[in-house]
């Protein structure tokens, strides 16, 4: 009995020795703290650091531990072995997650209350550049009534902390509502605001959203500005999966006003709805009526294929700032490859009919011929565009008469044109050359061709057309024309 009593002592003294040396030594603090900040670190999936803990009126307990060691936290009131009733305060100029690391200055305060199995948590304070206020219940291995609102925060630091890139930048409002979170089941909703005072250029609004249920979200996003509106509806999203649709409406008021945001100075207006599409890759497809026909265009694989129907050629060139000399009712494809930057387009024109321009000014001023009056169907327009440079012909032709646009070259960065004309029109026959700047360009009228047609004209009232066909097929018969030609071309350039 003595000697279980001796050895009952020992324990006593080496249990004491213990607790003080953990409770009232820095180096036994050092190693309690380490083993409390490796149980709270397993437990909650980030690196904590416990830098105090007062219990000298226990229960009313002190602590402040460093979370990733990034952010301080600290916490005092009421901690025992079945209930938290307690106060905390978060700082930290950084915030850091597995996405990112933002700088940022945080400041929030908030209350912890009831036992471990359920804590029901508050906060408000600073953070992302704005207000930011919460509350939720906690369970052991769920959350329930989570409601985050956040006021004029920063969209960008939002974006990042998400592991998103920053769509669109400026201030943001978002309100978070979940009923229910765990580890595989979530229903809530999410309602975001972003506005942008200078998107690319123009004033911008966001407003989008989201319902949650699980793996399946739906989404409505609308984007607002005084010179475009874009209505996303009836979006689904299935997170497992990571497939995505929705349906769209574009109506962009002002084309010329996004020039920062498009790359290229539009004009006019454009207005197109149709649904877009992810599976693996983006697919959007669509239909527009801007242009006085139909417009059925696919966007995949960074690439544009439309579909002309009676597409109006007027309209659609009155969308770059140069004049267009031509209308018609436009049929076929054209291809337009963003990763290339090349642009190909082969179409059919009915009804094609020449606008005012420098070039049937200077042809009706020199052969009396009105090109407006003349309509032309089945004609063919094919052109290409890389490196700023279009190149392309265009055949207008009718039972009586052609006009022929060939070697083509317009560039758009010097607003030039150089291109060859063939006509035959009115009882006139002539050639050129259309060069120079495209809102004044020079045309060279080769006459020989003109005075060709004229003599052979002359020539068919004499003596007929079968007549004057086998004077040309005489022995030197066809250079004495040559020369006449050549003359009444060179008389006719003194005066013209």
């Amino acid at each position: 009995m003595f000697i279980f009593f001796k050895y009952f002592v020992y324990f006593l003294i080496f249990l004491s020795l213990l607790l003080f040396y953990f409770l009232f030594t820095p180096l036994g603090h050092a190693n309690i703290y380490h083993f409390i900040g490796e149980k709270l670190s397993k437990k909650n999936g980030v690196h904590i650091e416990v830098q105090s803990i007062n219990i000298a009126y226990y229960p009313q307990v002190r602590m402040v531990l460093n979370i990733e060691k990034k952010a301080k936290l600290t916490l005092w009131g009421h901690l025992d072995d079945a209930l938290v009733d307690m106060d905390y305060r978060l700082s930290s100029d950084c915030i850091a997650s597995e996405h990112c690391q933002i700088d940022d200055d945080i400041k929030i305060q908030g209350h912890v209350k009831g036992p471990f199995t359920k804590l029901f948590i508050t906060g408000k304070g600073k953070a992302l550049d704005g207000n930011v206020t919460y509350q939720a219940v906690k369970y052991t291995e769920k959350v329930e009534d989570l409601v985050l609102h956040m006021h004029d925060v920063n969209a960008t630091k939002l974006a990042h902390l998400l592991g998103q890139e920053a769509f669109i930048k400026g201030k943001a409002d978002a309100k978070v509502n979940f009923s229910f979170m765990d580890d595989n089941e979530k229903h809530g909703t999410i309602v975001y605001n972003v506005a942008d005072k200078d998107f690319r250029g123009i004033p911008l609004h966001l407003h989008s959203n989201i319902n949650i249920s699980n793996d399946q979200h739906t989404f409505t996003i609308k984007v607002n500005s005084p010179y475009l509106t874009l209505d996303i509806t009836r979006g689904s999203y299935n997170q497992e999966s990571k497939q995505a649709k929705a349906f769209y409406v574009l109506d962009i008021k002002e084309l010329h006003k996004l020039k920062k945001l498009l790359g290229y100075d539009y004009n006019g207006s454009f207005y197109a709805r149709g649904e877009m599409m992810y599976t693996n890759k983006v697919k959007i497809t669509g239909l527009s009526k801007s242009f006085g026909g139909l417009l059925d265009f696919v966007f995949e694989d960074n690439q544009l294929k439309m579909q002309l129907d009676k597409v109006s050629l007027a309209d659609i060139m009155h969308l770059f700032p140069f004049p267009s000399m031509l209308d018609a009712n436009t049929d076929g494809t054209v291809t337009y490859d963003f990763t290339h930057e090349t642009l190909d387009a082969h179409t059919t024109l009915n009804q094609a009919r020449f606008l005012p321009s420098k070039l049937v000014d200077v042809v009706k001023k020199k052969s009396h011929v009105n090109m407006m009056n003349e309509t032309f169907d089945n004609s063919k327009l094919d052109l290409s565009y890389h490196h700023n440079v279009i190149l392309g012909n265009l055949k207008l032709i009718n039972p009586r008469n052609h006009v022929y646009l060939t070697s083509t070259k317009i560039d758009t960065n010097q607003s030039t044109i150089n291109t060859y004309f063939d006509f035959k029109m009115q009882h006139q026959e002539f050639a050129g050359k259309v060069y120079g700047s495209l809102d004044n360009p020079k045309v060279n009228l080769n006459m020989q061709k003109l005075v060709r047609y004229q003599m052979d004209k002359q020539v068919d009232k004499m003596i007929g057309k079968d007549g004057r066909k086998m004077m040309e097929h005489m022995p030197m018969g066809g250079v004495a024309k040559d020369i006449a030609t050549d003359m009444g071309a060179s008389f006719m350039k003194v005066f013209f």
